[in-house]
Formats: C-alpha cells, sequence, structure tokens
C-alpha cells in the first residue's frame, strides 16, 4: 500500500510541484494552499506523512503542526522550507512537539524522497547545520539568560517594537531618565552605542527572537 502524504503550502505552484514530485515517486499525494482547510481535510482522511511549509501569513509551521498532531496524534511531520535562525532558534520545541524532520526546500528530489522514506519508517531527518546553529542558540542562552535584568529585557523588546524613550517610559511607568540610564547598561552589556544597533545585536545573541524589527532612530 502507497504511503499517504499531505503537503501544506500557502504558495500553490511549489504544491503542486511537491504534490507531483512525490506522486512521481510512487506516492499517493494530495495538496492544500491554506491552513484553513486542515481540519476539515485530515477530519476526513488519515496521512502518513505531513509535509508543511514553515511560514503562512498568519500562522507558523508549529502551530499547524500541534493541530496535526491533536488530531492525528501517529503523524509524521516534515517542516519543508529553507533553512534560517528562526528555526535553529525553536528546533528543540520542534523536536518535543513530535516533528519527524526539516528539510529544505531547495533540497534535491532525491533527498526529499529519501528523507519521506526514512520519517515513515521512524527516523528523524534534521540538517546538520541547523542542529549546530541550534547548540550555539542554547549555548549563548545559557550565557546571557542572567546578563540583563527584567527591566533591561522589558526595554529591549519596547526598542525592537520601535517605541521612543517617551513611550517606553510611559508603558513601563518610569521616568525617562530612568530609561536613559537603563539604555546606558544595555549599550555597555551589547557592546553597542547607539539603538540603531540593539536589533541586530540582539539577534546574534540569541537574548529574545522578535518576529520583526523596528528600531527607530
Amino acid at each position: 500500500m502507497m504511503a499517504s502524504i499531505l503537503v501544506i503550502d500557502d504558495h500553490r505552484l511549489v504544491a503542486s510541484g511537491t504534490k507531483s514530485l512525490l506522486q512521481n515517486a510512487g506516492f499517493e499525494a494530495e495538496a492544500i494552499f491554506s491552513a484553513d482547510y486542515l481540519k476539515e481535510k485530515i477530519e476526513s482522511a488519515n496521512y502518513d506523512v505531513f509535509l508543511i511549509d514553515w511560514s503562512f501569513p498568519e500562522v507558523n509551521g508549529l502551530e499547524i503542526s500541534k493541530k496535526i498532531i491533536k488530531l492525528q496524534p501517529q503523524a509524521k511531520i516534515i517542516i519543508y522550507t529553507g533553512f534560517d535562525s528562526e528555526l535553529a532558534i525553536v528546533l528543540d520545541q520542534l523536536i518535543e512537539e513530535g516533528i519527524s524532520g526539516i528539510i529544505s526546500k531547495t533540497a534535491s528530489v532525491n533527498t526529499l524522497i529519501n528523507a519521506v522514506h526514512a520519517v515513515i519508517s521512524g527516523y528523524s531527518i534534521f540538517p546538520n547545520t541547523l542542529v549546530k546553529e541550534s547548540v550555539y542558540t542554547l549555548r549563548l542562552k545559557k550565557e546571557t539568560e542572567n546578563l540583563f535584568s527584567e527591566r533591561e529585557i522589558e526595554i529591549i523588546e519596547c526598542l525592537i517594537d520601535g517605541d521612543t524613550n517617551k513611550e517606553i517610559a510611559a508603558k513601563l511607568y518610569i521616568t525617562q531618565r530612568s530609561v536613559e540610564y537603563q539604555l546606558r547598561s544595555i549599550y555597555k552589556k551589547l557592546g553597542i552605542h547607539s539603538r540603531e544597533q540593539v536589533a541586530d545585536r540582539v539577534k546574534e545573541m540569541r537574548i529574545i527572537s522578535p518576529d520583526s524589527y523596528k528600531i527607530h532612530g
């Protein structure tokens, strides 16, 4: 009996092309182009493997995976995406939630097919580069977890939101002078000299994982 695979990707050309590749390799494959149809789809059929794009307009691959596992606990899930720091930061969480593998959309057809066969057989597939990046991220997190006070973390998050000193003071119920004092401490610990450098340095140090960086001068 052929293994069944559901491809979930909001890029129709990618989803349709991936479905065709899988069908040509002997799998039963279907594709949907929106996570909105996921619940209806998996309540009506069981799949051996789910191949999921990481980024959707209003949801990510982890959230979709949780929904799948809730309805089909034995599901084998592969995140199908490009490798970046975001995935390294959440790799331990992905594994904990039961993700079976991650594979790049730039991988060869043989690599994709082999990955699908591997997860069906009970193996996990994670790129060495991503694992190494994740280990580096965890080490940095451990090294920096006690570097900043709770107040400093709050101010860093405000900076990433693009808040001015006046807005930070109002949001945190502190004086602007206190904000300026805390900023000097933050700059010193980060080894930088201005708020424009905060986002890049924070991202590099994996202190927090913001979705966007909107630092204003």
